[in-house]
């Protein structure tokens, strides 16, 4: 068939892949940086839909990072493809620093005795409250069991408080970068569109 891969790439590869890109990760930056620049709608609109995106990969709500990017795209007219790739800024390279940052600045707004003694056994037990209380909420409809299991988080809160400053500090910066980096890339296209005319 037109378009298939000769060599069928395993599924325990393919994981691999998402954790180190075949080609490394200069090339793939270069290639969704590409992928940003050439997509259609104004300059302002991809821009914004990158921040979502980005915006979204900040916060702790592990497992809903796309849902949140392209509900916020949709919601103010942004590029729902570029809020997809500016969720990968969160990677599996990144969010331990992300998460570091979050809760670090949300330490100091939010005080618990666990801050102290992390570990995977809290890591796992905190997302495994947090899928709970999604599941309450979205399939159950029950309120109560949400109330219940967000009562019982100890990580996410100060994470979440620290992700508002995070976004904060990030969202502007990388609004304004893509923005000016789209805009200059369709103008030099457009000249050159113009000298072959």
């Amino acid at each position: 068939m037109l378009f298939r891969q000769r060599k069928k790439i395993s599924f325990i590869n393919k994981i691999l892949s998402y954790f180190w890109p075949k080609n490394g990760w200069g090339r793939l930056f270069k290639y969704a940086t590409l992928r940003i620049k050439r997509l259609p709608g104004s300059p302002h609109n991809i821009a914004l839909g990158f921040t979502f995106g980005v915006v979204a990969a900040m916060t702790p709500l592990f497992g809903l990072h796309f849902i949140i990017g392209i509900f916020l795209a949709w919601i103010f007219g942004a590029s729902v493809i570029a809020s997809i790739i500016g969720n990968f800024v969160g990677n599996p390279w990144t969010f331990p620093f992300i998460c570091f940052f979050n809760l670090k600045i949300g330490s100091y707004f939010y005080t618990s005795n666990y801050l102290t003694d992390i570990n995977m056994k809290l890591i796992s037990n905190e997302l495994y409250l947090l899928w709970n209380a999604f599941y309450s909420f979205f399939i159950q409809f029950n309120i109560e069991g949400v109330n219940l299991y967000l009562s019982e988080l100890k990580l996410i809160p100060p994470m979440f408080i620290g992700s508002i400053f995070t976004i904060l500090i990030i969202s502007g910066p990388c609004y304004f970068l893509s923005k000016f980096i789209i805009k200059n890339y369709k103008n030099n296209k457009l000249k050159l569109l113009k000298k072959k005319l």
